[in-house]
C-alpha cells in the first residue's frame, strides 16, 4: 500500500489558529510565527488597537486572513464571548497564552480575590478553552494545542505560591492530554519558559526562540523547556535533589528576591 504523504504544518493544524494573548511578548511572537508557516489567524486580547495593528502587519507581511477578536478573558463569562467571536471559523490550533501576571510575595499578603483572579486565569480559562476547542479537533481527526505555563509548574515556588500551582496543574494536565488526544489525532505540547522579555520583563531569553522551540516540539514531545540553562536548573531540582531539599534551595532564593525587591502593594 503505498505511503500517505505527510501533511504540512498548515494542513494539520490550519486552517485557523486562535492565539490568546497576542498584543504582545510570546503570544505576539506566536501570532508571526504562525503566520509566516501560513496559517490564518483570530487574535485575541483586551487591547483592541494593538490587535487592529498587528492585524494589518500580518495580513501585509505574510498575505493571511486575520480576525480580530477583542476580549477580556477576566470576566465570568469569557467563553461565550470567545464562543462568539470566533463564530464558524474552524480552529485547527489554539495556543493558550493569556494568563495572569505572576506574584512574587507573600500567600496571606493576597486578598481571597487576587488569589481567585489568579487562579481563574491560570486553571479555569485554560481547561474551557482547551475542552472547548479540542472536541471539535477530535471530531475532524486532525489538531494541536500549545498550552504555554511556565518553568515555575516544574518545581513548588515558595512565594509564589499559587502562580506556581496553577502552572504545575498546567502543565500535568497538558502532558496528560498530550496522551489522551493523540488517539483524535490531536497533538497537545505544554511550554514552559522561564523568564523571557515582554514589554512588563526587561530580561530573560527573547520570545522568538522560545516560540520556535514550541513549534519545531509540537507534535513530536509532552513538554519543552526553552533554553538549556533552563533545562538543567529544572532536571537538576526535580531529578537530583530530594523534593526537601529543592523547597529549601527555591524558598530562601526567593526570600532573598523579596528582600531586595518588596512587592509593591
Amino acid at each position: 500500500m503505498p505511503r500517505q504523504p505527510a501533511l504540512s504544518f498548515a494542513e494539520r493544524y490550519g486552517p485557523w489558529a486562535l492565539v490568546t494573548g497576542c498584543s504582545a511578548g510570546i503570544g505576539r511572537e506566536f501570532a508571526r510565527q504562525l503566520a509566516e508557516r501560513g496559517l490564518d489567524l483570530v487574535l485575541l486580547a483586551r487591547r483592541e488597537a494593538l490587535l487592529r495593528t498587528l492585524a494589518a502587519e500580518l495580513q501585509r507581511d505574510f498575505g493571511i486572513r486575520t480576525h480580530v477578536v477583542v476580549c477580556d478573558l477576566a470576566r465570568a463569562d469569557f467563553l461565550a464571548d470567545v464562543v462568539a467571536g470566533c463564530a464558524d471559523l474552524p480552529i485547527g490550533l489554539l495556543v493558550n497564552n493569556a494568563g495572569a501576571p505572576s506574584f512574587h510575595g507573600r500567600f496571606l499578603s493576597r486578598s481571597p480575590g487576587e488569589i481567585e483572579r489568579a487562579m481563574h486565569f491560570g486553571v479555569h480559562v485554560q481547561v474551557q478553552l482547551i475542552r472547548h476547542f479540542a472536541a471539535p479537533m477530535a471530531a475532524r481527526g486532525h489538531g494541536g494545542i500549545i498550552q504555554v505555563s511556565s518553568i515555575t509548574g516544574h518545581m513548588s515556588m515558595p512565594f509564589m505560591a499559587e502562580y506556581s500551582a496553577s502552572k504545575a496543574y498546567q502543565l500535568t494536565l497538558g502532558e496528560a492530554l498530550h496522551y489522551e488526544l493523540r488517539d483524535h489525532g490531536v497533538d497537545v505540547l505544554v511550554l514552559s519558559p522561564s523568564a523571557t522579555r515582554t514589554e512588563r520583563i526587561g530580561f530573560g531569553m527573547e520570545p522568538a526562540p522560545v516560540v520556535a522551540k514550541a513549534l519545531a516540539a509540537l507534535g513530536k514531545r509532552p513538554s519543552v523547556i526553552p533554553g538549556w540553562l533552563n533545562q538543567w536548573r529544572a532536571f537538576r531540582r526535580r531529578h537530583l535533589r530530594t523534593r526537601r531539599a529543592a523547597l529549601e534551595e527555591l524558598g530562601a532564593f526567593q526570600r532573598g528576591r523579596l528582600r531586595e525587591n518588596p512587592p509593591a502593594r
